[in-house]
């Protein structure tokens, strides 16, 4: 072996000291913990004696390892030197000492290492030295230098060796080796072929797309073990997991306890309601949070553990407003689930908290009004009543800058602790003082992101006991990490000047990036008196027994599943199909055909199946066709010929060449892989019996008188020839088996009009030459035929021709496996019961190549006008035709639940919406292109009290209803016919909103469009003028809707004197009340919002009215009211006045440009005509979601 190895030099007895220290020449880590160190020489005493490609040195014990190094003289496929350092671990000894076993597999080394040469005599002052590092282990056993130094560089003096390295040939190698300490298990590793729960005990869950947000939630909610109880004490047991949240939360922490290996999140996201686009869209973890929690807390009702997860999760926090020189408070108490910190330009949680609860004094100007006492100085703040058990900190890394209009992530160092004490920041007197240890809430898990707003990952940091020990639960990998990893290095880090970053080098700039933009999100925290209780350790008694039950048979399931797979190589599956198969299948192809997009299962009853069996592939070829005979009650004796089926091009499986013969010796394997090059688990044989060949049946018919035929094959004939066939013929009138080269098999299929069905008849044996009059005589003998009889091929799907009368089987290119159908004629009269009906065979064909199920069941009752309140409730499925046109479908439905279908309306129902069929329409305009049995939507039905073709001259209308502010509205639709009137409109909407008559006449309409004013709606406006873009807005404003009839129709007459007067502020005399003056009540002016640009418009625009003699700041006050946002950020809204004077359009600024005193002297009313506008200069704070992104929703 050391031969075989090269082993050459030897290793010096004291390691040579080269010109610098241990600790120079190999730096310590900063944060790593060494176990030992060690160094030793190799001397090489001629260098230019090497001639093979690689040496190895003698191996030194260093700590657990023996090291060699393996050199490359003449370089690893580069011009320089290559070294390479390997440990080797040490058989491992019984305590006995004279028996060893090899090392564990799983060994590994995580060492610091340089590899210095020197010139022998002067180590000291000719030296190179280069260092690495890396985790050693059975699969990775080495690691070095590819390019260690440049052959001449090491055999001739240069600048930077002013000596050569060698002398005399003779060359020193020192190695130096620091073996770190590994207390996570995971330093340095790269985690190919890791396995968490062998690691850990822990399994992960798989990143669906961008669900890693999700998956850290998961595993948060996991490890808080007292609500993982609370899970499952939830009643599921007649759930499905599609389709209940719980029972699929249920299983998923059930799987996480016992399963060895990464779980998916599938299931439990379609019990979301969720599809692939939600799966790669991330979401916020905050918003994620607290609606799961609200569907598990609907869920918890009326059941056991009612009201748990409020006592868990839900602290209580005061607002209040408390007067400062009288004895008055306001105050309001809230439930929290969770509670959002700041985080910009605080250091750390308790700065937060303070933060939070941060009181805010309210004097001067904005004194508050307190009851019976008047305007008071007061102070306003918030306090806590009490914090939960499990406390969810959300820091509020993301926030939105008003400067740039976008969100940015906040990546400043921000420090929180492993212990906090809440005492400081709960109301004097509250319950939970009196307990000083239910202040004290220690971390639990810390929900890390890593990125920028745009693009990021999650993971999460959990101390899953009560020990001291974190992990990191990332996707499908977890490992053990340290308290700095899951402390320190998710504070974030303050941004470095500029001159720092230049001076970075690249490895130190990815560090200091990485560390930037990874930062603590969520924080866990438990309250220290209940931490024992809330991490009780699960087991299988607190899981619900059906869950055990369905995990354990499916885990079971997989496991034989896993054998199977190991075992396949070994067994294959022969589908066996006869003639009894054929006559009994309806449906395109000789048997049931997997590579079609439908299946047929509703127009066959299960006696088309094959046998199916499962053999060894070493199975004699004699033993196989005796098994299946005996199989299938046919005699062992009899002569029957075994075909191998085979896929042709067109998908279509067919007869394609005889099994090897009996008569051959010969095992399956070799008959199968003399022409199948792909490996065969399954393969199909057709069993071809002579005696029912149909030439054969059709003068047994004639000669035989005492044997039952009814025309047709059936399974009481069959199975009578089987068994007694000699009974009949004698031995030597047995039909032979034909010579496949020169006789062809056939299949004959025959589609009866009257029954709808076209069904296998039997088979042919057929010559080339033979014609396809020949084959019409049998036909029409055997099944009593008079009329002409017109034969098809069907090819395949969506392909059957007819064949011409007296063509040849050759010409026809008609051989083996083909199938030739006919038409059966019917009587005359088409059947009432049957619909859709097809006269025709092609007909037909065409409906089976198409044919697709649907599932209709009620839509619910949405309370629309049209739509009939108490129609019936059925849920049922048909089979109908991809391309059927509406009116034969609605009859389909009709007759199912027995309304008139001309008031049916249908809709297709998909993940992004409800779409309904037009009565004009053919069913395959609502399906999806290229559709198969899985793309096929459920469907709905609704009963209308009008015909639907009257419904569909409907006019859809969506309709947004303003309550008390130009905030928040409410949307209806409508339908609506095209004429009908505003003021018909306004009837059916009083009869929505149940609103008074009073409260109906001073409804107000009007239309934005591209969030601009268009019109108001006046009452005999019909709906037909509206242009469809249009948005449609209504609000109670009896104020404005009075203003606005009064001027309606009325010409523009307002005088445009003193409108300059708001140029600028020098000329703000010119706006102080003037001498401008209206016989009006009011003047209605347009609000409009946008932020910065003009063209940057958003919000809903209206009408406001102008009070004559109101000065700016009550009209602004008035403003705000009805717009309805808070006083602090309509505070922030820059206003100005946009004026129209003729063909002139001037802006006219408010904020910033005035004096408060200034402001008071101005009345809009005198400077401003009906229609000007006043502009909103702000952020659009409920902006939609961006085109790109996807609400988060869990269905309920």
């Amino acid at each position: 072996m050391e031969a075989e190895r090269n082993i050459i030099g030897t290793i010096l007895e004291e390691p040579v000291e080269i010109g610098e220290a241990f600790e120079v020449v190999l730096p310590e880590f900063e944060d790593q913990e060494t176990l030992l160190e060690g160094k030793f020489t190799w001397a090489l005493t001629d260098w230019y004696a090497l001639t093979e490609p690689k040496y190895y040195s003698p191996r030194v014990q260093i700590g657990d390892f023996q090291w060699d190094v393996l050199l490359f003289p003449f370089g690893n496929h580069n011009k320089g030197i290559a070294f390479y350092l390997a440990p080797h671990p040490s058989d491992v000894t019984d305590g006995e000492g004279d028996q060893s076993r090899p090392p564990n597999p799983d060994w590994h080394c995580c060492a610091q290492f340089a590899i210095a040469i020197s010139r022998p005599k002067d180590d000291a002052h000719t030296f190179y030295s280069n260092k690495s590092h890396h985790r050693f282990n059975s699969g990775d056993t080495d690691w070095g230098f590819a390019n260690y130094i440049d052959l001449n560089a090491l055999k001739y003096p240069s600048k930077v060796a002013p000596k050569s390295y060698l002398n005399e040939g003779c060359l020193n190698v020192t190695v130096y080796v620091r073996i770190l300490k590994d207390p996570t298990g995971v330093l340095w590793h790269n985690f190919m072929n890791y396995d968490s729960k062998k690691v850990t005990g822990y399994v992960g869950f798989k990143n669906q797309g961008a669900t890693c947000y999700l998956n850290s939630l998961l595993q948060s909610y996991f490890f808080t073990k007292y609500f993982r109880r609370l899970v499952y004490e939830i009643p599921t047991d007649m759930d499905s997991p599609n389709n209940s949240v719980p029972l699929a939360l249920q299983r998923a922490f059930y799987q996480l306890q016992v399963s060895n290996e990464p779980l998916d999140t599938l299931e439990l996201t379609r019990s979301f309601g969720w599809d692939n686009g939600d799966a790669f869209t991330q979401h916020d973890v905050q918003e994620l949070n607290r609606i799961l929690m609200d569907r598990l807390e609907n869920r918890m009702k009326e059941t056991p553990v009612e009201g748990k997860l409020n006592e868990l999760f839900v602290g209580k926090m005061k607002s209040y407003i408390k007067c400062i020189n009288v004895d008055y408070e306001s105050s309001r108490v809230e439930d929290f689930w969770d509670l959002q910190l700041n985080v910009k330009n605080l250091k750390g949680l308790e700065e937060s908290f303070s933060n939070y609860i941060e009181i805010e004094l309210m004097n001067g100007e904005n004194q508050y009004a307190a009851q019976d006492y008047g305007l008071q100085d007061a102070e306003k703040g918030v306090i806590f009543e009490s914090f939960p058990p499990v406390l969810h900190l959300q820091l509020k890394r993301f926030e939105y800058d008003f400067n740039y209009d976008q969100l940015i992530k906040i990546n400043d160092r921000y420090e929180f602790p492993e212990t906090i004490d809440v005492s400081p920041y709960i109301e004097k007197g509250s319950e939970q003082l009196s307990n000083k240890e239910a202040c004290i809430y220690n971390l639990h898990g810390v929900l890390v992101h890593a990125g920028d707003i745009s693009t990021g990952h999650y993971y999460t940091m959990i101390r899953p006991g009560v020990s001291d020990e974190w992990y990191r639960f990332d996707d499908d990998k977890v490992w053990r990490v340290t308290k700095k990893q899951a402390f320190d290095e998710n504070f974030g880090l303050d941004r470095l000047i500029d001159d720092q970053i230049r001076n970075m080098t690249r490895e130190q700039y990815q560090d200091y990036i990485l560390a930037r933009h990874t930062s603590a999100y969520m924080l866990v925290y438990l309250r220290k008196d209940k931490e024992q209780e809330l991490l009780q350790p699960v087991s299988d008694a607190d899981v619900p027994a059906h869950i055990l039950e369905r995990v354990g048979k499916e885990i079971e399931e997989k496991q034989q599943h896993e054998k199977e797979g190991r075992e396949a190589h070994l067994y294959c599956t022969i589908r066996v199909h006869t003639i009894k198969n054929f006559i009994h299948y309806e449906g395109l192809d000789t048997f049931p055909n997997e590579n079609f997009k439908f299946s047929y299962e509703d127009r066959n009853d299960g006696r088309e199946q094959p046998l199916t069996i499962k053999v060894e592939k070493s199975i004699n070829v004699n033993d196989l066709c005796d098994d299946i005979k005996n199989e299938l009650g046919i005699p062992v004796d009899r002569d029957v010929r075994f075909w191998k089926m085979a896929s042709r091009q067109n998908n279509t499986i067919r007869v394609a060449e005889p099994l090897a013969s009996p008569d051959k010796n010969i095992r399956l394997e070799e008959t199968l892989e003399q022409n199948v090059e792909e490996s065969f688990s399954y393969f199909d044989l057709f069993v071809e019996e002579p005696y029912l060949e149909l030439e054969f049946l059709n003068q047994l018919k004639k000669t035989t008188k005492s044997l039952k035929f009814d025309d047709k094959l059936d399974d009481e004939l069959i199975d009578e020839l089987r068994r007694n066939l000699l009974e009949y013929v004698g031995i030597d009138d047995i039909p032979k088996i034909q010579e496949p080269s020169t006789h062809n098999l056939i299949f004959i299929k025959g589609f009866d009009v009257d029954k709808q069905k076209l069904l296998g008849l039997g088979h042919k044996i057929i010559t080339p030459l033979q014609t396809i009059d020949e084959l019409k005589v049998i036909l029409s003998e055997l099944l009593g035929l008079s009329d002409t009889i017109q034969f098809r091929e069907e090819i395949n799907m969506g392909n059957s021709l007819d064949i011409p009368d007296g063509c040849q089987f050759c010409t026809a290119e008609i051989s083996t496996g083909d199938i030739v159908s006919f038409e059966i004629p019917g009587s005359s009269n088409v059947p009432d019961d049957v619909f859709p009906f097809h006269p025709t065979i092609g007909e037909f064909y065409t409906y089976l190549e198409h044919r697709i199920k649907l599932r209709f069941s009620k839509a619910a009752y949405s309370g629309e006008e049209y739509v009939a309140k108490d129609s019936p409730s059925k849920t049922f499925e048909i089979w109908v035709c991809a391309y059927i046109a509406y009116a034969d479908l609605a009859r389909i439905v009709g007759q199912f639940i027995e309304v008139d279908a001309a008031y049916l309306k249908l809709f297709a129902l998909y993940s992004n919406g409800r779409y309904a069929l037009k009565s004009n329409s053919i069913l395959n305009e609502f399906l999806i292109k290229d559709f198969n049995c899985y793309m096929i939507p459920p469907f709905e039905y609704e009963v209308l009290s009008i015909p639907l073709v009257e419904f569909e001259h409907l006019r859809p209308i969506k309709f947004y209803w303003l309550s008390n502010s130009y905030i928040h509205f409410q949307c209806f639709e409508f339908e609506i016919p095209v004429m009908c009137s505003v003021d018909q409109f306004l009837k059916k909407l009083q009869a929505k909103l149940s609103l008074s008559n009073e409260d109906k006449d001073n409804v107000l309409l009007w239309t934005n469009n591209n969030f601009k004013f268009q019109s108001v709606l006046e009452p005999d406006t019909a709906f037909k003028q509206i242009p469809k873009s249009s948005l449609i807005f209504g609000r109670i404003l009896p104020a404005e809707l009075a203003i606005h009839q009064q001027i309606t129709g009325a010409n523009r007459t307002d005088s445009d004197n003193d409108r300059d007067g708001l140029a600028s502020p020098d000329q703000d005399a010119s706006l102080s009340s003037g001498s401008l003056q209206s016989n009006q009540v009011g003047k209605l002016v347009v609000v409009t919002q946008f932020f910065k640009d003009l063209e940057n418009r958003h919000g809903i625009s209206f009408l406001f009215n102008l009070v004559p003699g109101e000065h700016f700041p009550e009209t602004k006050e008035r403003l705000h009211n009805k717009f309805g946002l808070g006083q602090k950020e309509f505070a922030k809204i820059k206003l100005s006045v946009i004026l129209v004077s003729g063909h002139r359009t001037s802006v006219k600024p408010l904020t910033g440009a005035y004096t408060p005193e200034e402001l008071k002297r101005i009345v809009l009313y005198d400077k401003m005509n009906n229609w000007d506008g006043i502009l909103m200069d702000h952020p659009d704070r409920l902006r939609s979601h961006a085109g790109g992104d996807r609400p988060m929703f869990i269905k309920n």
